[in-house]
């Protein structure tokens, strides 16, 4: 476990390959972490996706832009933020509702995850 930054990405892919794990695919807790494990693979001479695919979370802007595009989950910050609102604003007003609510994410496929074999 680590915090959800670049270098903690970096440090933990790194160890991993050092202590000789074999893996075929990083599924990183945000965009930052993949970011960090994407350098810890390149510097390892191991190719993103021929030799281990590279999934993020949260579809940060630059993640079209890394090389390879970056494979993410989308999160709709913005319908949180709202939703979030309208039930602290509901439950002020002491209007009874729903507080569970479930927002759905969205897989955004680019280049870093290989096809599965047929």
């Amino acid at each position: 476990m680590g915090s959800y930054t670049r270098t903690s990405g970096y440090l933990r892919t790194r160890d991993a390959l050092r202590a000789g794990l074999e893996f075929t695919a990083v599924c990183a807790g945000s965009d930052m972490v993949a970011l960090g494990a994407l350098a810890a693979l390149r510097e390892a001479g191991l190719d993103v996706p021929g030799d281990v695919s590279v999934v993020g979370f949260d579809d940060v802007p630059f993640a079209a832009d890394l090389t390879p595009a970056l494979t993410t989950v989308r999160v709709p910050y913005e319908e949180l933020g709202r939703t979030a609102v309208r039930l602290a604003l509901d439950r002020a007003e002491g209007l009874a509702g729903d507080d569970h609510v479930v927002l759905g994410t969205q897989l955004v496929l680019r280049q870093s995850v290989r096809r599965p074999l047929s």
